[in-house]
Formats: structure tokens, sequence, C-alpha cells
């Protein structure tokens, strides 16, 4: 997802901005040490929802009242932030444009802040369109409260954006995160979603075809068998039994329903000295309380059904709408181009550009209004699974309306035959036959009734499967691994790795996200089994910009951000410079030189190392610019400055006023 982060800073107690701006493609922050490098990572993550605060203590966090990033999601601009004191809460504001003018300690109203748990849900559907992921009703109703699966959340994210300091030559770890076994579950799983492999339309034909399985298994069981649970005795035998009882005139049932069920031989014998001609009471109106009963019954099901199918038609209409709309969307082009030409006066020739500039600023407003509409927060996710809910609804409620039509339609025909001149006994005799003979019977009704379901489930199973084909989920995966390893292939040839591991032959799996390397011999070398800390820093970097390469190939498809942080790369060649106190870069080089020994390399040759990790970097961004038309933004925090870029570009173009050597992230504000 094209993202790019504008501006990550803090608000003191004292009500003073202290911004870091940054820009699309590299960006590196410079300096020293303890100046504050390291917390912009941290900030970052705090911001983006991490319910633990790991800002590093000291002058930052005993100064800060505020924590925000200023970015952009899809070019719809944005700020997040986050109180120390009020830790269950995020701050969220959208803005139409971003201007570094208007923060300031009022920004931050206490209106915009929201529960970090609503908060994560708010920021992640700018990524994502998904409001369920469970693939198996079953898994969710043996969850206590029958709670949903968690949803990808935007604390995935972090671990495909985030190189701390001490993970980016860790030969342990190579996801943020990924430390906390739930945690990495959750990442590799949603990784699907995050690619763009499955949608929510492959949740609900995953469930329903889960439904449909297990109510297939049930009625094929229920065939082999030939029995009935009680509930579909209750179904069929209760309301004959009801209507016998109601024609005799029965107030109260001479026979209750449990031990007709239990018992159907031993019920029918009683039933015989029971339903006899002496025993009808003609005066009592027990039929007519059930018939004016049955149809309230009917009337509350009709009421009901007729309230589904609303909300039926409306959801059916919002998912049109939402199609409809985005439809038009993405057929909006705005004008890429003004033509104006310029106006003079007739009478002195003086030139006018005002034309030209008013008809500029319109351009400018046209694409930002383009831009806000494609932002629309999508809600078809949402729509589709109020529709399968509803459509499950109106399924019971339409079986139940045309039990009762049945009930009722039996007891007008029977009040028609009394109109006809036949007896009441008949009625009941005709009804006892019926009840009998479902009693004696059923088992051949209901095999003929199961196989008429049996093979109507397997047409609509047919049809999910088939629905469900077009998701490959493992071809997908497999296929997403091989692009990571062929981008690594080409972008780890630029880098120094040893000469045992060269040409580097990296290889990754999106279904378990273990990283090694493939001899000729086709032995694996995990990463844990490299020696050296540039080898394990080099299976970082190509990873991760591989990945990021493949995100940009894919492009809105891909949920996850475009953003990556390198916090401290080149600590592997100037493992000293933790203590860098030095004015400027060619003081503490000076310095690192005069502590190594003789057998050490020189000072100089890991410069010339740290300069092609720098050009590389570079020129990855560039050449993801050209092929794609945006560059993933790549943030480097680090000691290493005055650097000489093989590409050309000047290293002060990447710093670009982000110099820490005189000052810190938290510094004197010039008045």
């Amino acid at each position: 997802m094209k993202t790019l982060i504008h501006e990550i800073g803090v608000i003191d107690k004292q009500g003073l901005k202290h911004p870091v701006s940054f820009q699309e493609g590299l960006n590196v922050v410079t300096g020293k040490s303890s100046t504050g490098k390291s917390a912009l990572i941290e900030i970052f993550d705090y911001c983006f929802g991490s319910e633990e605060n790991t800002i590093p203590k000291g002058v930052i966090t005993n100064s800060a009242v505020i924590y925000y990033v200023a970015l952009a999601v899809n070019k719809q601009d944005m700020v997040i932030a986050r109180d120390p004191s009020v830790a269950t809460k995020a701050f969220f504001r959208r803005v139409d444009a971003f201007d570094s003018e208007e923060i300031d300690r009022e920004y931050f109203n206490a209106s915009y802040f929201r529960p970090l748990s609503e908060f994560k849900k708010h920021l992640r559907d700018f990524f994502l369109d998904i409001d369920d992921v469970d693939e198996s009703l079953a898994a969710r109703a043996n969850r206590r409260f029958n709670q949903k699966s968690p949803t990808p959340s935007v604390r995935s994210f972090s671990s495909f954006m985030l190189q701390h300091q001490n993970l980016v030559a860790n030969k342990h770890a190579l996801f943020y995160r990924f430390d906390e076994k739930e945690k990495r579950d959750q990442a590799i799983e949603h990784t699907k979603i995050f690619l763009g492999l499955v949608d929510q339309k492959f949740f609900h034909l995953s469930q329903e075809k889960e439904r449909l399985s297990t109510g297939l298994k049930r009625l094929e069981r229920q065939k082999e068998t030939n029995k009935r649970t009680s509930e579909s005795y209750k179904q069929k035998v209760a309301p004959a039994l009801s209507q016998l009882f109601a024609l005799m005139g029965f107030k109260d049932e001479p026979i209750s329903l449990p031990k007709v069920l239990q018992h159907p031989q031993d019920a029918k014998d009683q039933l015989d000295s029971i339903i006899v001609a002496e025993k009808i009471d003609h005066n009592s109106d027990a039929i007519t309380q059930r018939y004016e009963q049955l149809k309230i019954e009917r009337n509350q099901k009709t009421a009901e059904l007729r309230k589904l199918q609303r909300q039926t038609a409306s959801i059916n209409k919002h998912i049109q709408e939402e199609e409809r709309f985005v439809d038009n969307v993405k057929r909006f082009n705005s004008p890429q181009q003004v033509y104006i030409s310029d106006s003079a006066c007739p009478f002195c020739h003086t030139e006018k550009d005002s034309l030209r500039q008013s008809a500029e600023k319109l351009q400018q407003a046209i694409a930002k209004v383009s831009g806000n509409l494609a932002q629309a927060r999508p809600m078809k996710a949402k729509f589709e699974s109020s529709l399968i809910e509803v459509q499950r609804d109106t399924e019971i409620v339409s079986k139940s309306l045309t039990d009762l039509n049945q009930q009722i339609t039996e007891i007008e025909k029977a009040n028609q035959q009394l109109s006809e001149q036949k007896s009441l006994y008949e009625s009941i005799i005709m009804q006892k036959a019926k009840l009998y003979a479902l009693l004696d019977t059923l088992n051949m009704a209901d095999d003929a009734e199961l196989e008429k379901e049996i093979k109507e489930l397997k047409k609509n199973l047919k049809k999910i499967a088939d629905s469900l084909k077009e998701y490959d989920v493992q071809k997908g995966l497999a296929a997403a691994s091989d692009k990571v390893n062929e981008y690594m292939a080409s972008i780890g040839s630029h880098f120094e790795f040893e000469k045992s591991y060269k040409p580097i032959n990296l290889n990754f799996s999106f279904e378990t996200f273990d990283l090694y390397h493939l001899t000729p011999e086709n032995e694996k070398i995990y990463l844990r089994s490299m020696g050296s800390g540039a080898n394990w820093l080099y299976c970082h970097v190509t990873l991760f910009l591989a990945l990021h390469k493949y995100f940009a190939e894919l492009g809105e498809k891909c949920a996850i951000p475009s953003v990556l942080f390198l916090d401290q790369p080149t600590q592997v060649y100037f493992p000293n410079f933790n203590r860098d106190n030095s004015e400027s870069f060619e003081s503490q080089k000076a310095k690192e030189n005069e502590q190594r020994s003789a057998n050490e390399r020189a000072v100089d040759e890991d410069v010339v190392a740290v300069e092609n990790l720098f050009s590389q970097l570079s020129n990855y961004c560039n050449e993801i610019k050209k092929a794609y038309g945006f560059s993933p933004q790549i943030i480097v925090t680090d000691h290493a400055d005055e650097l000489k870029l093989t590409n050309g570009v000047l290293f002060e173009s990447l710093v670009n006023g982000n110099r820490w050597r005189t000052r810190g992230l938290i510094h004197p504000v010039q008045e």
C-alpha cells in the first residue's frame, strides 16, 4: 500500500515542536550517539498502535508530552499520535493536506483521542477491507463467547516495516515481534490477506462450505441409520398430535409428546382407547383457539420474513451502490496537464498570468478531490457479512412459515368438510390415520426427503467448490516466494557477502517465513548457521528489499505499507560507534582507526562497504520508482555520514537537514 511518512515529531512540556521531515525514497538521519536517532523507529511504532511504550528513557521521554507521526496512505493525509499519560488511547486526525505549521500542542485536541483498540481498527480500514477471517464456523462456536478469530491488525504490518538496531544484523531473528509465538502465527496466517490472495468472499465461501458439508454428513448418517433425532420427530409429530387433540375438543393433552416419541407403539394403543366418538367434546372451542393461535404465529412469522426480505433488499442495494461507486472512481481521471494561453493588454501589451495560475489551482483541486474520493472507507465486506447472516435467518423463518401454513390449511379443510355434512368424527379418524401413518412410515418418508436434501446440498457444495478454485492460496504463496527469491538473487549480488556464500542464493518461504542460503550441493544453510555480522546484515537487508519490491509490484492488492526502517545497519562495521561523541564523522573515523589493531581491517575499507550499502539502497529506490511510479520509503538512522555514493546521488540530499552532531531530536528551537 502506497504509504509516505511526512513527519515524525515530539511536542515537549513547553509546547515546543521538534519535527523530523522525510521524503519519498531513501532518507538518512545521521549523527552521534545519544541524540535520539533510534528513538524515531520507537516513536513510529508507539504511534502505530503499540501497547508498550519502548521509547528509550532519557531526555526525550523526560521532555515529551505528545509523540506524533504525519503520514499519507494512498495520498490520504492523516496524523496519528500518542500521549504517554493516557496509554490506553491514541490520537487520529484525518486532514485534507498535511501542513507542519498547523502542528502545535493545541492541535492534539482530546476529542480526537479514542480507545487504542478502536484506533487500531479505524487505522486498519485504510489498508484493508475485511470484517471476518474465520474459515470455520464450528471452530468459532467452540471459542469462548463464540468469538470471531482476530482480524488482521496494523500491528502485524510492523513485522514487515521495522528493523530495529538489535534486529537488523541478528542471526536468530528476522522479523520484529516474532519472538512472541501468537503474534508470529497471526502475522503468517494473515499474510495471504496482506498479499491480496484472498478477500472477504473467500472466508464467507469457506464458512458456507463447512456449514453445508457438516449438514451433508449429518443427513448421510441419518440415511445410513434410518433414525431421526427427537427434534425431527417433534417437527413432524407434534403438529399432527396437537391437531388430533384439538379436533377431539381436549383442553389438556391426555398423552404428552415426549411419551409418544419415546414409545410410539404404546402411544398408539393408548390413543385407540381415547380417540373414540363418545369422548368428543362438541362444545369445546379448542380447535378454534388452535386455529387462531396458528394464525397469530403465522402473522408474526410473516412480519418477521418481510422484515428480513426488506433487509436483504436494502443490503443488496448498498452493495450495488458500493460497487458502482468504486467503478466510477476507477474511471475518474484528473487532467494531467493544463493548456492556457497568456492574456495580454491590447494597449500596453503587458502579459497577465492570473488565468494560468487559476487553471493550475483548479487542476490541483480536481486531483485532490479525486484522491479523496478514491480513499472513501470501503464498506462492502461488512455489508456482505450482514447479508450472509440475514439470508440464513430468512431460510429458518421461511421454513417455519411453511409449516404453519400447512397446519392452518388442515384445520380449514376439516371445517370445510363439516360444512359439507360430513361428521366431525370422520375428520378425527382421518387425522388419527394420518398420525399413525406418520409414526409407522416415518422412516420411509424421511429417506425420500433426505435423498432430496442430500442432492440439493451436493449441488450447492459443487458451486462453492468451483468458486473456491479461484483462490489457490498455496499456489499463490509459492508464486510469491518464487518472486521474492528471484529479487533476492538480484539484490544480494550487489552486497559484500563472504566468499563462501557467493553467489548468494537466498530462499524465503511465505508459508514458514524461514530464510536460508542454498548451496550448489542443495544444502540449506539457515541464517543462524551463517558466520559474520556482515552476512547477517545483508541477509536482512536483501530479504526486506526483495519483500518491498514484491509489495510494490502488487500495487493496491498489497495491504502492507511501503515503509522500511533500518536502525543502525552499519554497526557491524563500526561496533565502537555506540560511543560516538565526535563533532564530525571524519573525527570519529580517526578515533576508530586508532582503536583498531594491526590485524583488523582498516576503517577506510569498511567505509567503502558502507558506501556500497547506501549506494545500493539509493539504486533500489530509483529502480522501484522507475518501474512502478513510486518508491518505498526507506528511513535509515545511522552514524555514517559524508559518504560518496557510486550512482552520483549526493549523500547530503538523502540527509536533507537531518544531521545530529551538534543537536538531537530534542533541541532548542530558534526564535
